[in-house]
């Protein structure tokens, strides 16, 4: 992990232990994989969005809320912990 890839994740979130897809809500939307992902509520444009397949605050591994498990954080995912980066919303 580059310095750069944590600079906007609050130092509180890097501490705590990494909550399982399904409790976060966490689904992909397969339908959006090709899409311009600088728009839109998915993992690309979180806050704790670590590229290019990681989350700083839910597990890569475990099924998602439709039983799928893909072993990634997936860009055009989404759940309910989204807070906007700013830098990659366009």
């Amino acid at each position: 992990m580059t310095k750069d890839s944590t600079r906007t994740i609050p130092e509180e979130a890097t501490k705590l232990k990494k909550l399982t897809k399904v409790t976060a809500r966490y689904m992909e939307m397969d339908q959006f994989s090709d899409s311009y992902h600088h728009t839109g509520y998915f993992c690309y444009n979180c806050i704790y969005f670590m590229k290019p397949h990681h989350c700083a605050v839910v597990t890569d591994e475990g099924e998602d809320v439709n039983g799928r498990s893909s072993g990634v954080i997936a860009p055009h995912g989404i759940c309910a912990l989204w807070e906007p980066n700013e830098k990659e919303i366009r």
